[in-house]
């Protein structure tokens, strides 16, 4: 009788090669992300680089000077004038969108005649570019020769010469302009609010100021932070309507943070003095922004 003897090689298969398979899916559906965000970021860190140099556009060479720019603009007179220019215009359009809009948005959100034509023509003004708006709005208010003047009986008053009506007419435009935009937003948090807690009210005998300000108001808090959230961002950078109006003037009384840096970098052409104050204002958008977001998700959380 012959034994075999089974070697260790023999008596155990070597157990076959496998291949791992990438996959790459979350890599392709994320690569558009990642392209926009190196796109953001990239131009981000080249502005802050900027704001510390001595850049010049009609200059090859450069150099590194820390923060003499920021201590330049911080004591600047024409910085912090441009500055509570910007914080003017803002808070005054703001004010002004927001109650006009509300009162749009109440009026819209009434079962009557013609509503439906009313809301489309409620459009138009945001169909037109901001600075076609603002060259628009100059031809009518031209001294000899614009319809208002005419209408109104104020002969050649020039409305761009004096500070205050240029500040008027700068703050009035925007409002014209964006006040639609704000009565649509408010308009649909009007007809998304539940009509069971207006009824009960009613039928305990509430007064219409009650109603206002205990059920409509807090009720549309979200609905007012995403319009004030939208309307901060926009108007803070206004330019386009200050450009093609008055351009800053008459002296300078309606110049903001983009119109001085505009002048900075195609006039005196310092690149750098002008990216130290870009930021300076993304500083304060950012900011007032972050804040008015955590503010809605705190109220629209308590609301659920």
């Amino acid at each position: 009788m012959t034994v075999t003897s089974l070697s260790p090689s023999n008596s155990s298969a070597a157990p076959p090669a496998v291949h791992k398979r990438t996959d790459w899916l979350p890599v392709i559906m994320t690569a558009p992300a990642t392209l926009a965000l190196i796109g953001i970021l990239y131009p981000f860190a080249i502005a802050v680089y900027y704001s510390f140099t001595n850049y010049r556009i009609v200059s090859k060479t450069y150099k590194v000077v820390g923060f003499q720019n920021y201590v330049r603009m911080f004591s600047n007179a024409d910085f912090w004038e441009a500055m509570g220019n910007t914080l003017m215009f803002a808070a005054a359009a703001l004010l002004f969108e927001l109650a006009l809009g509300f009162l749009i948005a109440l009026l819209l959100n009434r079962s009557v005649p013609g509503v439906g034509l009313m809301r489309a023509l409620l459009l138009l003004p945001l169909m037109v570019p901001p600075v076609i708006s603002g060259m628009m709005w100059k031809t009518m208010l031209a001294s000899s020769s614009g319809p208002v003047n005419y209408i109104f009986g104020l002969g050649n008053y020039a409305w761009f010469a004096n500070p205050w009506s240029a500040r008027f007419v700068v703050i009035f435009i925007e409002v014209w302009s964006s006040t639609p935009f704000v009565a649509l937003v408010l308009l649909s948090g009007l007809q998304s609010l539940p009509k069971a807690p207006f009824e009960a009210a009613q039928v305990d005998g509430a007064n219409a100021w009650f109603i206002l300000n205990r059920l409509m108001l807090p009720m549309l808090k979200p609905f007012i932070l995403i319009v004030l959230l939208f309307r901060v961002v926009d108007v803070i950078k206004l330019f386009d309507i200050v450009f093609a109006t008055t351009s800053g003037g008459p002296m300078f009384t309606t110049t903001t943070i983009p119109i001085l840096v505009y002048k900075e970098v195609f006039k005196s052409y310092t690149l750098g003095s002008a990216t130290a104050k870009v930021l300076m204002l993304w500083v304060i958008n950012y900011v007032i922004s972050f804040w008015l977001a955590s503010r809605w998700r705190k109220t629209a959380a308590s609301i659920r």
